[in-house]
């Protein structure tokens, strides 16, 4: 009967707590610490710095901590400060009278969140794979010829925002980030600690394992040699507002630390109470917080990868937040033969653009799970890390370019980019050729020779600058690797290649007098 009767009481207790209304309260500037503006390692890792200084961003008041001072009077008023963010300069209270809050001169507004209900975008099965399954997404990208290049994350550093880490210590495919000093921490935002291993699931160890596995012949990932930062955000036992805030403070500090990528397969769209739902028209980019805060992340050089959701086949269909950011790089999912799967959720934004960006393998994705086996799960939650660690391998490749031109490069490798569609958006990424299109206009590079123009329309002069009487063997090479024309060509010095190709990116390979392979867009 003791037992019973404490747990009436903590019932109770919990249900008067709720009653203390929730909300946000944004500060009309930085305060006292404008100051450390001019000291920016006092609250940016060396790491951060770099990352910054290599992609030429400049340090702003956005990056500064919170004024102390304005916490501080909050607190003495009687608020619980439960969540923050420097970026958009706002303190999460709960308080029994907003009004008073309200009225503070040093408080801009205060701004009641919508109860949301967000969605892990995947659940891992049971069944043990065979050797070999693993192979297929990574080849799916040409993941394994940038690998082959060299790249395979090295140096960079991937923060997960997930749920819980459970299975993290049982997976022999994350031995090798154990011990190799590659696993740089974890953080808890719910609980405030870096216990992100016990409770609150294994959705983040199986999000984790398609990017960091590293056990040669069974199981081996899209980033196998990064570094990893496992943030927790999402309590799955509850489904309150402050998590979009949580989300929002593990973007902070993942920028913080110097993370080049955010990987997120959490996703936010329909709530518990039917009245709160988000509608279609919140998915239009500049809504929803937890959108807000991915778009400071990428306008801070961080590259943000987010799953759009498993909503494809439900009422809702459509992508949730934050992955209708238009700086966020959003994925679908496709199956194991490069087919749409039904359950992806369609795009594309309320305000009309593409989404999601690529798409890649989630049905089924090969994982860790709970117990540490390697399985399959299926949803775009790991579709999307499977492409964020591939984006880390070509941010090691270009560490001086912007996370957002890294996006835009991604983009363009997809198959479908010359037409897009709302459930696959560009299609598949070709990372290969992703890597090429970092590059100057020539592939391989043959001095005799001058193309021109490029852009094209409807034709290509080869001009030899000099060479007579040559011959060579031409194809037009798409980006999905296929052979759209080809032909001979022999001229006295230039000659004209006529083309009429759809818009797009391919590759003009040469062989004979000349071999060079030039990248040519056409318009």
């Amino acid at each position: 009967m003791k037992k019973l009767l404490v747990i009436g009481l903590l019932i109770g207790f919990a249900a008067k707590a709720q009653d203390i209304p929730e909300f946000r309260v944004y500060l009309k500037d930085k305060g006292s610490s404008v100051s450390l503006l001019e000291k920016p390692e006092h609250f940016l890792s060396e790491a951060a710095l770099n990352r910054r200084a290599l992609q030429g961003i400049e340090i702003d008041n956005s990056d500064l901590p919170l004024a102390p001072e304005y916490k501080a009077a909050l607190v003495s008023m009687g608020a619980e400060l439960k969540a923050h963010s420097k970026w958009l300069n706002y303190v999460y209270v709960s308080h029994p009278q907003p009004e008073l809050i309200a009225h503070l001169d040093f408080v801009k507004r205060i701004e009641f969140p919508k109860a949301h209900q967000s969605n892990l975008s995947g659940v891992a099965t049971n069944d043990t794979l065979n050797y070999g399954f693993g192979r297929t997404q990574v080849e799916m990208l040409a993941g394994e010829k940038l690998h082959q290049r060299g790249f395979t994350g090295t140096g960079i550093t991937i923060a997960v925002i997930d749920a819980g880490y459970m299975g993290y210590f049982a997976s022999n495919a994350l031995d090798s980030l154990r011990n190799s000093n590659r696993f740089l921490g974890s953080w808890n935002f719910i609980n405030g600690d870096t216990n992100v291993f016990s409770g609150n699931g294994s959705h983040g160890a199986s999000v984790l394992s398609t990017m960091a596995a590293l056990l040669p012949d069974t199981f081996v990932g899209t980033a196998p040699h990064a570094n990893y930062w496992l943030l927790s955000s999402e309590n799955v036992a509850h489904e309150r507002p402050i998590e979009m805030d949580h989300w929002l403070m593990a973007a902070e500090f993942a920028d913080s630390v110097g993370a080049h990528v955010i990987n997120s397969s959490l996703g936010y769209t329909t709530f518990d109470n039917a009245s709160n739902d988000f509608s279609y028209s919140d998915m239009d980019g500049n809504t929803t917080v937890v959108t807000k805060a991915a778009d400071w992340a990428a306008s801070k050089g961080i590259l943000v990868v987010a799953s759009v959701g498993n909503s494809g086949a439900s009422n809702w269909r459509y992508l949730g937040a934050p992955s209708d950011g238009d700086s966020v790089l959003a994925v679908g999912a496709v199956n194991w033969q490069g087919n749409y799967a039904s359950f992806s959720s369609h795009g594309p934004s309320a305000d009309g653009r593409v989404k999601p960006d690529v798409v890649a393998q989630g049905s089924p994705a090969t994982i860790s799970d709970m117990m540490g086996n390697v399985s399959i799960g299926f949803g775009t939650s790991f579709s999307g890390p499977i492409i964020a660690g591939m984006a880390a391998c070509l941010i090691e490749a270009y560490p001086a370019k912007h996370s957002e031109e890294i996006a835009d490069q991604i983009r363009k490798s997809a198959h479908l980019y010359a037409s897009p569609t709302d459930t696959m958006g560009y299609g598949i990424p070709n990372f290969d050729l992703a890597y090429v299109l970092n590059q100057p206009e020539y592939i391989s590079n043959e001095s005799q020779l001058s193309l021109y123009p490029n852009p094209i329309k409807d034709y290509l002069i080869i001009d030899s600058k000099g060479l007579k009487n040559w011959d060579v063997n031409w194809r037009i090479v798409d980006l999905n690797g296929r052979v759209i024309k080809a032909g001979q060509l022999g001229a006295y010095d230039a000659a004209r290649l006529n083309l009429n190709l759809e818009s797009g990116i391919y590759q003009l390979q040469l062989e004979g007098d000349f071999n060079a392979s030039y990248k040519i867009v056409v318009r």
